[in-house]
């Protein structure tokens, strides 16, 4: 394994995914105030939703320091979305999380523990079945275990650090997903974040990764930390055809031996819209 130098994040940011699905987020940030680690931002990144989930945002303003970065609902901008977030970040290290997640009580800490320079770290997640999700949702609050009732993916769940040593570089060849990533912001500067041309689910997350390698920043998957629960909800389809423009549009960065994109987050870093 290739020698790896220390390098621990003097502040941190939780990034949010969101997108009408309040009574989610409420349990995603509920979970942030329970942090054995709080970090110094949390960004929502809102892809178009209803002033419900600004309502949501303002209950948690007085426990998180939130800042709440929304866009025009426009179809699923998920990618540009985010990097508006990522452009509002003041902070040296980025944590990136869906709005339909609940966090670990030493989710924030284990991914500043294990940052390292020249790295980005992936995670996985364990999944709240049906019933367990409505009960959750229509009490907000609860926080799951990994010997919690109605869990798949129960071994997803098992906080074991002792063990993560053995598993960075466990999944090397899988798809990354964005619910439980986390890097440099310098990193992201250099290959200037998403590309904002990816419109629709899909190879965002990938193609990121994707990037970030060829730019020689390398993938560490922290198994047994960062621990993160999903909650139910039907299955997005994604379309992974050639024909489908995400896909085209990795493959030309990958053909092309592209890093950095040309549409991304820098074009947001001098005039984010933070509410």
């Amino acid at each position: 394994m290739k020698n790896v130098m220390l390098g621990r994040p003097k502040t941190v940011a939780v990034v949010v995914c969101t997108y009408n699905w309040h009574e989610a987020l409420r349990l995603c940030l509920g979970s942030l105030t329970k942090q054995t680690r709080k970090p110094d931002e949390v960004i929502i990144a809102d892809d178009g939703s209803t002033p419900e989930t600004r309502k949501t945002i303002d209950e948690f303003r007085s426990r998180l320091p939130i800042k709440h970065i929304w866009q025009q609902d426009e179809g699923f901008r998920r990618a540009m979305a985010l990097n508006k977030a990522f452009s509002a970040c003041k902070s040296d290290y980025i944590i990136q999380v869906d709005g339909d997640i609940i966090l670990g009580h030493h989710f924030v800490e284990d991914h500043i523990n294990e940052a390292r320079t020249g790295h980005f770290l992936v995670g996985s997640r364990g999944k709240l079945g049906r019933d367990m999700t409505l009960k959750m949702l229509s009490t907000c609050k609860g926080s799951p275990e990994f010997y919690s009732r109605g869990l798949t993916r129960r071994q997803n769940a098992i906080r074991l650090p002792f063990l993560t040593r053995f598993f960075y570089n466990y999944k090397q060849n899988r798809k990354e997903r964005g619910c439980n990533m986390s890097f440099w912001r310098k990193d992201l500067l250099s290959v200037n974040g998403y590309d904002n041309g990816m419109v629709g689910y899909g190879s965002e997350d990938v193609d990121l990764a994707a990037r970030l390698r060829r730019n020689g920043v390398y993938k560490r998957f922290i198994k047994f930390k960062a621990i993160e629960f999903h909650l139910y909800h039907k299955k997005v389809v994604c379309d992974r055809n050639a024909v489908s423009p995400n896909h085209r549009l990795y493959e030309f960065h990958n053909i092309n031996n592209i890093t950095r994109v040309e549409d991304g987050m820098a074009k947001f870093i001098s005039h984010s819209q933070i509410i």
